[in-house]
């Protein structure tokens, strides 16, 4: 017993020896031991620390404003995670963040339980362009861990960047002018560019507007071209089309879309909607003549050829080019010809065979009514010009015509020769001796008084010496007026039997005008040209002379044309001339008081 509590007392004492040993780092000499411990289990811990692992990633990398990317944030290590805040982050204003999810996921690590969470969000862009996203921060035990998301691009509705190959494809619209007049042209460009072509073997399909207020126009597509953008290469495919608005007012033209066929999906391109402001075309400075083109335009004629005979027709044809919305352009009107009847104008819709149209021809057809050299006037036409915002006007040349006799007509040249006037004169007379004469019979040959005054006259032989008004009658007597000589030739033309023969007819009612004219204006020759002029110099209104010319006109085309002239027909004439001579002696006495 007492040895055994000897040895008792012997292990309480090595016990305490060893106790004593290890305390001995309290000695002096130990003490740098002892800190390097401590400082062990701090770096410890902090190795700890660092096993938590912190992540956020965002995609896809590249997205087009009005899509959406994906915020995917996680903590995770091989411990038992818990009492996690939730990270913090704000890439306002160029992203709103709204959480979609959050989730924990436990798992087996090293053979202990560990837990990883995560949480998604959706971004939505808020501007176009290349952006940095800022740190995200992780707080758990009171540490903070941080995770950088990095960079994002947001690019327009109408631009698409293949982030695997980095190309680029893009669209765009514009109009050569924002500030069009009404019916005039602009110019519409829809531009496909792109530096690679899509891996697809279905090819990109553009989808233009339908532009409903205007009247549209598609030009032939160009070839693809290449166009050195911002140091690159893009190649470019470019669809035209030439509008005209049909209303005043804004107008905004809808995006135009391109359809992407992508390995991946469908992906869809839109340009910026355009707007116009369509003006109307100016009130101030607007030609008489002006019937509505708009554009800029230049006006030509011609006739198949100068030279006719009287009676038989000609073309002539007049052409309308240049440059604006065809659809405007209306048939000019033709000045006034002497001489001549015109009829038409006939619009030639030839064919174009798929080509745009640039011109619109009209043709006409002229009738030449008397001998001699004829003349086409000048032609204008008017158009309002949208580049220059002005009124202008372009005109044909004259050019003559050439009248021959018509070998087929008996009558012969009636265009002042002697002999015809002879012959034409003596057959009025003839006429009115007979009416006279049936006259005298059926008052038992007693004429009153004033009958001295209306016999007929010998109209085709004038004395020289004798005044330019009277002419001297057959038995010597007392000089009768122009107006009542004109008078017994209407009469007697009205009491004839003329209507069967409109040539003898035609000829003896333009004689008895030409020689009034004579006799009251000292007509030189027997012409159309010349009896306006007469009259222009005589001031007679201008709606008197061209009375006097459509009945002339007519004249001259009952007497070469084979046209029969009815009973109505020829009163008609001989009632219209009887006014011109009443209009003009009217004129006449009012300058003589």
């Amino acid at each position: 017993m007492k040895r055994i509590g000897k040895l008792q007392k012997d292990g309480k004492r090595e016990v305490w020896q060893n106790r004593r040993m290890q305390f001995s780092i309290f000695q002096s000499s130990n003490l740098p031991i002892f800190f390097v411990g401590i400082v062990f289990i701090f770096l410890a811990t902090d190795a700890q620390s660092q096993e938590i692992n912190v992540a956020a990633v965002v995609s896809p990398r590249h997205i087009q404003f009005g899509e959406k990317a994906r915020l995917d944030l996680t903590i995770s290590g091989d411990t038992f995670i818990k009492h996690v805040e939730v990270p913090q982050f704000n890439f306002l204003p160029a992203f709103l963040a709204l959480p979609l999810r959050s989730e924990t996921t436990p798992r087996l690590e090293s053979n202990k339980i560990a837990v990883s969470m995560a949480w998604a969000y959706e971004l939505i862009p808020q501007a176009v362009g290349d952006f940095a996203l800022s740190d995200v921060r992780f707080a758990y035990q009171g540490n903070s861990y941080f995770a950088n998301p990095g960079s994002i691009r947001v690019s327009g509705t109408d631009t698409y960047i293949d982030v695997s190959t980095g190309g680029v494809h893009q669209v765009e619209a514009e109009v050569d002018t924002s500030q069009p007049y009404i019916n005039a042209p602009l110019t519409y460009t829809f531009r496909y560019l792109y530096t690679t072509v899509l891996p697809t073997r279905e090819s990109p399909t553009p989808r233009l507007p339908t532009f409903p207020d205007f009247i549209v126009e598609k030009l032939q597509k160009v070839p693809t071209y290449t166009q050195p953008i911002r140091g690159r290469t893009f190649w470019v495919e470019a669809y035209t089309h030439k509008l005209y608005p049909k209303k005043t007012g804004q107008i905004v033209l809808a995006p135009a879309e391109l359809l992407l066929p992508l390995p991946r999906g469908r992906k869809t391109l839109k340009t910026k909607p355009l707007t116009l402001t369509v003006q109307p075309i100016p009130e101030t400075d607007r030609p008489p003549h002006f019937n509505g083109a708009i554009g800029e335009y230049q006006i030509s004629a011609e006739i198949e050829r100068g030279s006719v005979e009287v009676g038989q027709a000609l073309t002539l044809t007049v052409r309308i080019s240049g440059h604006g919305n065809i659809q405007t352009v209306t048939p000019p009107k033709l000045p006034p010809i002497a001489g001549v009847m015109v009829s038409g104008p006939n619009w030639d819709r030839s064919p174009t065979f798929g080509i745009t149209p640039t011109s619109r021809t009209y043709v006409y057809t002229l009738t030449p009514a008397k001998i001699g050299t004829l003349r086409i006037p000048s032609i204008v036409y008017s158009y309002f010009d949208p580049n220059r915002a002005v009124y202008a006007t372009t005109e044909t040349t004259p050019i003559p015509i050439s009248a021959r006799p018509n070998p087929n007509d008996t009558i012969g040249d009636t265009d002042g020769s002697p002999w015809t006037r002879w012959i034409i004169l003596f057959a009025v007379v003839l006429v009115v001796l007979a009416v006279g004469g049936y006259l005298w019979s059926r008052t038992g040959f007693a004429m009153p008084a004033r009958a001295a005054v209306k016999k007929p006259m010998r109209t085709g032989t004038r004395n020289s010496s004798e005044s330019g008004d009277q002419t001297v009658p057959f038995d010597g007597g007392e000089p009768t007026a122009p107006i009542s000589q004109a008078r017994e030739a209407l009469a007697a033309l009205a009491h004839g039997d003329t209507t069967n023969n409109a040539t003898t007819f035609a000829n003896a009612l333009a004689q008895t005008l030409y020689q009034y004219l004579e006799d009251t204006l000292v007509l030189s020759e027997r012409n159309m040209d010349a009896a306006r002029e007469v009259c222009t110099q005589a001031q007679i209104a201008e709606s008197v002379v061209e009375d006097l010319i459509d009945i002339l006109t007519k004249c001259d085309y009952h007497r070469f044309a084979p046209v029969p002239l009815s009973s109505d027909e020829r009163n008609s004439l001989i009632t219209r001339a009887d006014g011109v001579i009443n209009d003009i002696e009217n004129h006449q006495g009012a300058h003589a008081t």
